[in-house]
């Protein structure tokens, strides 16, 4: 069979989607498929940008007919340049002979992928990861338009959470859905098996808590420093490592020093995904205070790592961690509940060792990428059937 992954972004950056899309190249790869991958570039032409392990990366300009900045000028250009792109991405399905377009992260512009399915035929999935549901509301209502009429011609929509799905819908009142499924992320078993722990990194605490991610507003950084004053207050002083980068840093570092906690907040920067997995791995708990979420892979990382993990019960996230059996969810936006827990999970050996074995066990047995590529192929088949 021959595959087509879509994506707005190259797969040969760290994280995300690229990561998502990586593996399952990989996967189908490993199971006798043909992948090629397609990237949402800057270029009015299609041409090969890299090679991701000898898989080729094509990209090529999906321009949109929707500009804030210029948009008169953004019209005139789409309609100059439409017939062209649409020529141009017929021709590639051709060449490839697609069988399946799996679209990783939908935007309004990739609309032209299901002007290739309606002429080329074969099967369109779209698969949602998380920003792409939650900032839908914040789109104009032409580019919520191109969506729609991209989900109504898809076999199949896909969420790595039921969250999510249900936003999408939610979204677009009385959209008509071919198909629906729920199939979420895997963590990098392979990976994290061969990583060994940061133990004896002089820069780290002998204990620390570990949270990672994007420093931005969403993330809930805040909440989870606000927790170790509220902790302090109440006689235990916990450390946080914080690895990550982002808008919201300065406001951070000036929030614990305000709270009289800067040194037991460290911040690392950005890390590589093996630096995170090491630090996973040495951490007492992993804990995530998002105020919103999709299906957060990295709790199936540090479940896998055979960490405890906390975390804010928002969107997809109850659906892998199961509080008081793979981990401890408490609610959104509050540092005291947060604090509570903290606390209870590191005074606590015995329920932080049980939380941690449980929650690897499910990790392992849920978020593999062999079966998660297995999960797609078999949808695949299914559409393919039913046409």
């Amino acid at each position: 069979m021959n595959i087509l992954l879509v994506t707005p972004w190259r797969p040969s950056l760290t994280g995300g989607i690229s990561t998502v899309v990586a593996r399952l190249t990989g996967e189908f790869r490993k199971k006798g498929h043909n992948v090629t991958i397609f990237v949402a570039d800057r270029e009015n032409h299609l041409r090969q940008i890299e090679t991701l392990n000898d898989t080729p990366v094509y990209g090529m300009y999906l321009r949109s007919a929707v500009s804030s900045d210029h948009p008169i000028r953004a019209v005139i250009m789409y309609y100059v340049w439409f017939p062209l792109t649409v020529i141009q991405l017929l021709w590639f399905a051709r060449r490839t002979r697609l069988d399946a377009i799996l679209i990783q992260y939908p935007l309004p512009a990739m609309y032209y992928l299901a002007i290739v399915k309606r002429l080329w035929k074969g099967v369109l999935f779209v698969t949602y990861q998380g920003n792409d549901a939650h900032d839908l509301s914040s789109w104009s209502p032409r580019e919520q338009r191109l969506v729609r009429s991209l989900l109504e011609r898809a076999d199949m929509v896909l969420g790595v959470s039921r969250t999510l799905l249900s936003k999408v819908e939610s979204a677009f009142q009385g959209i008509q859905l071919k198909r629906r499924q729920l199939i979420p992320n895997g963590a990098p078993l392979d990976l994290i098996e061969t990583v060994n722990g940061a133990s004896g990194d002089p820069s780290l605490p002998q204990q620390y808590l570990l949270t990672a991610g994007h420093l931005i507003h969403r993330k809930g950084i805040d909440i989870v420093i606000a927790s170790l004053e509220e902790a302090k207050q109440r006689g235990v002083c916990l450390h946080l490592v914080v690895a990550g980068d982002g808008p919201e840093r300065d406001n951070l570092l000036r929030q614990s020093s305000e709270l009289g906690i800067a040194g037991q907040v460290t911040f690392l920067g950005n890390q590589t995904h093996e630096q995170v997995l090491r630090l996973m791995k040495s951490c007492q708990a992993f804990v995530l205070a998002s105020r919103a979420e999709g299906m957060p892979l990295v709790i199936a990382e540090a479940m896998a790592c055979g960490k405890a993990v906390i975390a804010s019960n928002v969107d997809g996230v109850p659906e892998i961690v199961h509080d008081g059996t793979t981990g401890i969810l408490v609610p959104p936006d509050n540092p005291e509940a947060l604090a509570s827990g903290l606390i209870r999970l590191c005074t606590d050996p015995v329920l932080r060792e049980t939380l941690a074995m449980r929650g690897k066990e499910w990790a392992c047995r849920e978020y593999n990428w062999e079966g998660i590529a297995s999960r797609y192929l078999s949808c695949i088949h299914e559409c393919q059937s039913a046409s």
